[in-house]
């Protein structure tokens, strides 16, 4: 008697009904997986969550989303399931956004123009723990780490000023920084040109983008 093949639960959350639909009619199109559920805007996913105990074992999740954007939404789910593994499929290709998934705790970053193969792939490659990029992903986060040389040795941030710069990795606001950690909007701006002195950089942006390549996040 044949052992029966584990089936594993994909979620969609994807604001774009023609590509969601392609993409579900892709995943029951594999003997492996199944898709009960595609979610149009993260309210409704989280409404979802509030009366079932169904877990998926992964989620598909764009990043431009109504209401709240893909990123913040990728935050909210690692800390309500630690375990799930969360795979991003975006029409987004900017190496900020690409950094900032990857470090809140995605399981990999695949572009919507991938091919159908290369989705359901990248979704069998999270199934069995390995990470998926499409191949303009990977080149670009390679091609930014090399482009920027050796990381180099920075002064010791404070264990406030990393709270403050993993907010900001978060994409929350100065004020949405100082409601989260409970202190003044101008004791962040405090931390944060204290963060940028000991970056050496002038911006948020920079920032952000300095802590991603150097792992100080």
């Amino acid at each position: 008697m044949s052992a029966t093949k584990e089936i594993s639960k994909i979620w969609i959350v994807e604001d774009h009904q023609t590509f969601a639909k392609n993409i579900r009619r892709l995943i029951e199109g594999e003997d492996n997986l199944e898709c009960p559920y595609h979610f149009s805007s993260p309210e409704e996913l989280f409404d979802k969550l509030k009366f079932t105990q169904d877990k998926p074992d992964i989620m598909l999740l764009d990043l431009g989303l109504p209401g709240m954007n893909g990123l913040e939404v990728l935050v909210r789910m690692r800390k309500m399931m630690p375990e799930l593994k969360v795979l991003i499929l975006s029409a987004f290709d900017d190496r900020e956004r690409v950094y900032r998934a990857i470090c809140n705790g995605a399981s990999g970053y695949l572009l919507k123009t991938a091919d159908p193969d290369e989705i359901i792939e990248g979704i069998n490659d999270v199934i069995h723990g390995a990470a998926a990029l499409s191949g303009a992903i990977a080149t670009m986060i390679l091609n930014g780490f090399s482009k920027h040389g050796p990381v180099e040795e920075l002064e010791a941030l404070t264990s406030r000023e990393e709270d403050v710069l993993k907010s900001l990795v978060k994409g929350y606001t100065k004020k949405e920084i100082g409601e989260e950690l409970d202190i003044s909007q101008h004791t962040v701006d405090m931390h944060l040109r204290s963060i940028y002195r000991k970056l050496h950089v002038r911006t948020q942006t920079e920032a952000v983008s300095k802590a991603l390549r150097q792992g100080i996040v």
